[in-house]
């Protein structure tokens, strides 16, 4: 990482110098003041601001930089595939053998994308970062999503309420929000964690 110091007599003015000498724009510099400055009288015991400044890294190069460190300490190798949608910086993983990341249930996946959210946040990266390893979660997705279908299906001609197994908050808001504009039937959730679950109901019976 490139550092420079520059000094002014305003803040500004050392964050212009540094612009010019990093040829970014100003959003792209993070910088450190080493020195406030001061304006003095009539220009008598003025002193300038100085800072040390660098280029930002992009949030994408940060998170591959932390994953490849923790890939590289599990002994295991994937290709990281980083994308950005308005407020998301979403990542899948791909490769062989990448089943431990995975574990029962996508457990160890979900902790993983925990900690990666925790670094995402000291690092001041806003947006939600979202973690897939070989597109597990989106096929997930897509099974709950046809599971909520056929299970609709079922409650309608059956005319009864029907309970699905215990899922975790992500899971559950998929069946929710496949069968949101379902005319003829309603989800809500009952239990607790971990046990927690949906029920599709008749909407006649709603309650």
């Amino acid at each position: 990482m490139k550092e420079i110091e520059t000094e002014g007599k305003t803040l500004e003015d050392a964050l212009l110098k540094a612009k010019a000498v990093l040829e970014v724009p100003l959003d792209k510099i993070d910088y450190k003041i080493l020195e406030y400055g001061r304006e003095g009288i009539l220009g008598i015991g003025s002193k300038p601001f100085r800072i040390l400044a660098w280029i930002k890294k992009d949030p994408e190069d940060v998170l591959r930089s932390f994953l490849g460190n923790v890939l590289n300490k599990l002994n295991l190798k994937a290709r990281i595939k980083i994308t950005r949608e308005e407020g998301y910086i979403k990542i899948n993983l791909e490769g062989e053998n990448l089943g431990e990341l995975i574990g029962p249930g996508g457990r160890t996946l979900s902790s993983l994308e925990f900690i990666l959210r925790l670094f995402a946040a000291k690092n001041q990266i806003s947006e939600i970062v979202i973690l897939d390893i070989d597109h597990y979660r989106e096929r997930k997705e897509k099974y709950l999503s046809n599971l909520a279908k056929k299970i609709a299906e079922k409650v309608k001609k059956e005319k009864k309420e029907f309970h699905l197994k215990p899922m975790n908050s992500r899971e559950r808001r998929v069946i929710h929000l496949t069968l949101q504009n379902d005319p003829d039937v309603i989800t809500y959730s009952v239990g607790e964690e971990p046990e927690r679950r949906v029920v599709i109901a008749p909407k006649e019976d709603e309650r």
